[in-house]
């Protein structure tokens, strides 16, 4: 996975709009779990790219940041996923160790330890 991109973003000098950040990953499908919950809520076809664009919001309410994911258009094995925003709350796959924060995808599944003793 490769960072491609990263700005802060500003609407004007005086109103922070979060930030973007683009990956780059090599995946054969489009949708990867980044621990968060999106609506999809458009398509676009790309110009000069025989694949769209597909366009999501983030579920939890009052959270503003959308998730651009699209095939590249020089090598269709590899996703560009651009987010604009940040979270206003925690991703709702995180478990905390020590007060640590780990991601959990949410295709894990948890069980408590059994101790034989």
């Amino acid at each position: 996975m490769d960072v491609i991109k990263r700005e802060e973003r500003k609407k004007n000098k005086n109103e922070d709009i979060g930030f973007r950040v683009a990956f780059r990953t090599k995946s054969a499908i489009e949708i990867m779990d980044d621990g968060f919950k999106w609506r999809k809520y458009g398509k676009k076809k790309v110009k000069n790219s025989p694949h769209p664009r597909n366009y999501y919001r983030c579920a939890s309410r009052g959270c503003f940041v959308k998730k651009r994911v699209e095939r590249d258009s020089t090598d269709a094995s590899f996703v560009i996923t651009t987010y604009d925003g940040t979270h206003n709350h925690q991703s709702p796959c995180v478990l905390y160790y020590n007060q640590t924060p780990l991601l959990v995808p949410t295709g894990w599944t948890l069980q408590a330890s059994h101790d034989p003793s």
